[in-house]
């Protein structure tokens, strides 16, 4: 029997990568934080940044395959050894198309969420809401355009993939950081002035993590591309 990329077997749900997005519009602000807020929130051997930011951001995202659906990430820079990436800490989508793929394939950490993100007048807000409760509110205005566009630095992206065990009180089947470029070119990008807030729900602890300063807030149009990754680091086989 010739077994399908993904489940189910005879009809697979997504196919291989890569995946291709264009024209996505996303705002992003990047934050500082507490080093014991980061500490707690970013695996070892991972080490996070020492000027304690974080950053968040919420778009439309366009697969050229599937079609839009939005998105909003939270992402801390942290260090491999020498290796500097992105550590994903939570991520909320709107579409099953495209948390499902994500999760299985790299381990990015996708859950579903209602997401509003509008634009009046040159002026974003964006909001994510689970459980009926609105978990992160981010506004951005006074934006002026950045000419010309800095190059893109592709930093990697570093993800805890888990895989729990169809068996009882068994080790997850797959414990590992992984890693995988999404390179990106901006088409557009504009930087302006943001309020951010986080809240807590029953299943959701980011009203853990504090938001000291706002240092930078950006709206862009971009291309980018999704590809296989690597296994950075695998706890079953380091702890066996």
């Amino acid at each position: 029997m010739k077994f399908g990329y993904s489940m189910p077997s005879t009809a697979p749900f997504f196919p291989e990568p890569p995946f291709y997005f264009k024209d996505n519009k996303i705002i992003s602000i990047v934050f500082a934080t507490t080093k014991e807020a980061l500490r707690e929130l970013v695996p070892a051997p991972l080490v996070p940044n020492p000027q304690n930011l974080a950053y968040i951001y919420i778009g439309i995202l366009n697969v050229t395959q599937r079609g839009a659906y939005k998105e909003a990430g939270i992402g801390i820079p942290a260090f491999f050894g020498e290796k500097i990436g992105n550590y994903l800490l939570y991520l909320y989508l709107n579409e099953a198309f495209a948390i499902v793929p994500g999760r299985e394939i790299w381990g990015w950490p996708k859950k579903d969420a209602e997401i509003i993100f509008t634009e009046e007048k040159g002026a974003y807000h964006a909001s994510v809401v689970r459980a009926g409760t609105t978990i992160i509110d981010l506004s951005l205005d006074n934006l002026e355009a950045v000419e010309p566009i800095p190059e893109p630095t592709n930093t990697p992206n570093f993800n805890l993939k888990i895989i729990p065990s169809v068996k009882k009180n068994h080790l997850p089947d797959v414990l590992q950081l992984t890693t995988s470029l999404v390179p990106s070119k901006k088409k557009a990008l504009f930087r302006g002035s943001a309020s951010l807030t986080f809240n807590s729900s029953p299943d959701d602890s980011l009203g853990d993590l504090p938001i000291l300063d706002i240092v930078n807030a950006e709206q862009s149009i971009e291309d980018m591309s999704m590809d296989f990754g690597d296994v950075l680091f695998d706890y079953l086989k380091e702890n066996s």
